[in-house]
């Protein structure tokens, strides 16, 4: 018989409650304890397994303190082995779901993950308001970094560069995140100023407004 303090204190005044023993012979006791008058405990279910099992079934118990008399009534009535499988069976079902549960989870971060590095370069030609274009993760629903024109030939003159540097897109996400926005713009800038000029030192700049139109990222 286990004594009041031996069960857990946050168990108020049920009449059932469930309790872990510590474990023997390599074994720990999950049982079903009832409340006796002088307010000790005598068990009316338990069941014997492995330490690790016996805190998840221990566990899923305390869970269930709507159960609790239910199972304690039905025990006292028809006895422990019919209350055991129902108990048993239940606690299995309700692990099996949480795996399952935590599975979905972990292959939702993974592919969470996965999507984040996955960026995409966008152009943006709004009824009402600039011309623009972005960068958007595949995890997010809108661009993460985006840079307004006046025009949109000065837009897709930048385009002419970034659709090139799809390989770079995490970096260039690397960056935002460490130095803003500004810094991000300032630094395409720069690189496809000089794309441009090595573009025109090799012949292969197509000249006008946009130099890069007809580049392919050649060196």
């Amino acid at each position: 018989m286990s004594t009041a303090t031996n069960g857990p204190a946050h168990a108020g005044s049920a009449r059932f409650l469930p309790f872990v023993s510590d474990a023997s012979d390599g074994l720990s006791t999950v049982s079903l304890l009832r409340r006796l008058p002088d307010d000790t405990f005598a068990s009316v279910w338990s069941h014997e397994c492995a330490p690790l099992a016996a805190r998840a079934i221990g566990e899923w118990m305390w869970s269930q303190p709507e159960q609790w008399r239910y199972w304690g009534q039905l025990a006292v009535r028809l006895g422990d082995a019919v209350v055991g499988p129902i108990i048993l069976d239940a606690a299995t079902e309700a692990a099996v779901m949480q795996a399952k549960e935590q599975r979905r989870e972990e292959e939702r971060r993974l592919e969470e993950e996965r999507l984040a590095q996955v960026i995409t370069l966008y152009s943006f030609d709004p009824k009402k308001g600039r011309p623009a274009l972005g960068l958007e993760r595949g995890c997010d629903d809108a661009p993460f970094w985006k840079m307004k024109f006046n025009e949109k030939w000065e837009r897709d003159r930048v385009v002419d560069y970034l659709r090139w540097q799809k390989p770079r897109f995490v970096d260039l996400d690397a960056h935002f995140r460490e130095r803003g926005a500004l810094e991000l713009e300032r630094l395409i800038l720069s690189e496809m100023r000089e794309a441009e000029k090595r573009a025109r030192t090799l012949g292969i700049s197509s000249g006008g407004r946009r130099p890069l139109r007809f580049w392919r990222g050649e060196a």
